[in-house]
């Protein structure tokens, strides 16, 4: 269970986030993290959660991110609002200078132990050569959660399907759906 001020980094991208407020501090009203990402670092692909907001404040830096498949400019000072079933893309770093956004989801939902898990892995070595999870093992992680998370372009109840029977099949194979 992450603590406030924890901070986890993942080696290959040198991505670091940092526990600001927890779902524990919460009641599970919310997850806050700060999010450092070096220059020229993407985050995930584009996807969709129906059940929960996200927040992102950028505080130093600027950031590419994407909203209904428009992709769109932020920097320093503003606020980006992603209400629940939005289309998106979390903001990357597509700049030379570091960038540094707050991100917020509410209700928490899992997302805390997400990111944990996430990072946990990267740091322990789990992850590929670009720092990422192997798709099975990041199917075991997104179906233990309550958040309903999906990818953009596949339809969800093709996603669900496929979703349940994966992470069976992941969760026989050994890989965990939290990894502290």
């Amino acid at each position: 269970m992450a603590t406030s001020g924890q901070s986890l980094e993942n080696p290959i991208t040198g991505e670091r986030i940092v526990f600001i407020e927890t779902a524990r501090e919460t009641e599970g009203a919310r997850v806050v993290i700060d999010h450092f990402l070096p220059p020229h670092t993407n985050t995930f692909p584009e996807h969709l959660q129906l059940n929960q907001e996200e927040r992102f404040e950028i505080i130093a830096g600027s950031a590419s991110y994407s909203i209904e498949g428009a992709q769109r400019q932020a920097s320093a000072g503003d606020v980006i609002v992603v209400p629940a079933g939005t289309p998106h893309r979390n903001p990357w770093n597509s700049s030379a200078a570091p960038l540094h956004f707050r991100h917020q989801t509410a209700p928490d939902l899992g997302s805390e132990q997400f990111f944990e898990t996430i990072f946990s892995l990267a740091r322990d070595g789990q992850t590929n050569r670009k720092g990422e999870v192997p798709l099975l093992h990041l199917i075991v992680i997104g179906d233990a959660l309550a958040s309903k998370t999906y990818q953009t372009g596949i339809p969800i109840g093709i996603q669900r399907v496929l979703i349940r029977i994966l992470a069976a099949l992941g969760r026989r194979l050994g890989y965990r759906a939290h990894y502290p």
